[in-house]
């Protein structure tokens, strides 16, 4: 019998002002599982995520995690039971060091979750060992962006939502963020990702759900989606 899914999104509707973004949305996301939200500049891809967080006030669908729902909880209540976030603009403390940042995103561990600290972060993330003392404002954005990934792994979460996780990086620092994400894989995080970056998606990727003007458009398999060349040429093509 198949585990019910970790995050389960039906119906999801979202509105900024009178303009309408998602229409019926629906996705899910298995135990240990990645899922690829992929889709052009605008398509809706992180208003998605911000809706399943709980940062859309206009916002309205149902949404379970861990088989409770979530749709009437306040941004904070869905961290505190295990949704992490790594938004696109990365928003670490710029001010604080990295061993700083690291301890403002600490929380206590979950049971059923993988338990995270400091130095099995910097296994993950070698780069970061030589910055401990380094601000967060000082760093590159690659670097910054292995810290805020790493910071929101300090909350113990059992599912990480990432926005354009590749977004800007150097090809050498895209392929340290992939083998971070397979190790969060193999650790029993489940993620839900937004990207642009077809290939970054597909080298991790187990399923993927393509959006288009706030509708899903497909579903599936990445092997399936691999195999419909139409969807990418109707949809992804620039």
């Amino acid at each position: 019998m198949n585990a019910p899914p970790k995050l389960a999104v039906n119906r999801l509707n979202a509105s900024y002002g009178r303009a309408r973004i998602l229409y019926d949305v629906a996705l899910d996301v298995g135990p240990g599982e990645a899922v690829a939200l992929l889709g052009r500049n605008g398509a809706g891809k992180s208003t998605t995520l911000r809706s399943i967080l709980g940062l859309i006030a206009n916002c309205d669908g149902q949404i379970v995690f861990d088989g409770e729902p979530l749709s009437r909880l306040p941004a904070h209540e869905r961290v505190r039971r295990g949704l992490g976030y790594v938004p696109e603009d990365r928003r670490i403390f710029s001010d604080l060091t990295v061993d700083e940042n690291l301890e403002v995103g600490r929380q206590s561990p979950r049971q059923g979750t993988p338990r995270w600290t400091r130095e099995r972060l910097f296994e993950v993330f070698p780069n970061l060992i030589e910055l401990r003392n380094r601000l967060g404002g000082r760093m590159s954005g690659g670097e910054q962006q292995m810290l805020a990934i790493a910071r929101t792994l300090m909350g113990n979460p059992s599912l990480v939502l990432l926005d354009e996780p590749s977004e800007g990086l150097a090809p050498k620092i895209v392929e340290q963020m992939i083998e971070a994400i397979l190790v969060m894989k193999r650790e029993g995080v489940s993620l839900l990702l937004s990207e642009q970056n077809l290939r970054f998606a597909m080298l991790v990727a187990d399923r993927v759900c393509v959006i288009e003007k706030g509708r899903v458009r497909f579903s599936g398999t990445a092997a399936e989606f691999d195999a419909r060349p139409d969807i990418r040429d109707a949809y992804l093509a620039l």
